[in-house]
C-alpha cells in the first residue's frame, strides 16, 4: 500500500511539473484550435449596429501613447481609414488573432493608402504586452470607460457597469474616408468570426 501511495504521488508530481513546464505551449495550442476557423471572407448577415453609413465618424474618448484622443483624423491615410473595434487583447483569443493578422498584412493597407486603427476596452497598460509580443505596426487605442463604443453605437449591452467585460464593443470595422465620413461597415454577429484582413482591405478599397 505504501508503495502504491508513493507511486500515485510521484505520478501526480510529474503531471504537475509537466503542466507547469508546458503551460504556455498548451495555452497557445488551445488558442490555435479555438480560432482555427474564425476568418470569413465577407459579412453576410443582417447584423448592422452603430453609426449609419454616410454619417460623420463621431468624436470618441480614447487614449493613445499617454494622450487623450477625440478624433481619428490624424491617423487617416491618403485614401482613408479602417477603424477596427475588437474586444480584448488580454483574454479574447479571436481578438488577438485578428489584430495579429491585420499586423501581418499592414503593408498591403499602407500601399493602398489606407491606415488601420484599432480600439479595445483594455487599458493602455494591459494592451502593452500584446503590442510588444506582436510588434504592432499600427495604432491601437484604449477606450475610456466605454465612451467610444457608446459614441459609435456598438456597446455590447450584455454586460452592465461593474461587470469585468463591461465596455466591450461588438467587434467590427468602420471604413472612414479622408473627410471623416463613414462609407462602409463590417460587423459579423458571431463574435468568434472575423472578416480576414485582405478581404477587409478589398471591401475598404471598394467603399473608398
Amino acid at each position: 500500500m505504501k508503495k502504491l501511495i508513493i507511486g500515485i504521488f510521484s505520478t501526480l508530481a510529474i503531471i504537475v511539473v509537466l503542466a507547469l513546464v508546458f503551460k504556455e505551449p498548451l495555452i497557445e495550442y488551445a488558442k490555435d484550435v479555438l480560432t482555427a476557423d474564425m476568418f470569413v471572407a465577407q459579412d453576410d448577415d443582417a447584423f448592422d449596429p452603430g453609426v449609419e453609413i454616410n454619417k460623420p465618424f463621431p468624436l470618441i474618448d480614447a487614449s493613445y501613447n499617454n494622450r487623450k484622443l477625440t478624433s481619428i483624423n490624424e491617423f487617416s491615410g491618403t485614401n482613408g481609414t479602417v477603424f477596427v473595434v475588437s474586444r480584448s487583447l488580454v483574454w479574447c483569443p479571436y481578438c488577438m488573432k485578428q489584430m495579429a493578422e491585420l499586423n501581418n498584412n499592414i503593408e498591403a493597407f499602407e500601399k493602398a493608402g489606407i491606415r488601420v486603427v484599432g480600439l479595445t476596452y483594455d487599458s493602455a497598460q494591459d494592451q502593452e504586452a500584446f503590442k510588444k509580443q506582436i510588434n504592432i505596426q499600427y495604432p491601437i487605442l484604449s477606450d475610456n470607460n466605454a465612451a467610444s463604443v457608446i459614441a459609435l453605437g456598438i456597446l455590447n449591452e450584455d454586460y452592465s457597469p461593474g461587470d469585468e467585460a463591461y465596455g466591450i464593443g461588438h467587434p467590427g470595422a468602420f471604413i472612414v474616408n479622408p473627410k471623416g465620413v463613414i462609407v462602409g461597415k463590417i460587423f459579423v454577429e458571431n463574435y468568434a468570426l472575423r472578416v480576414d484582413a485582405l478581404s477587409l482591405l478589398e471591401y475598404a478599397k471598394d467603399a473608398l
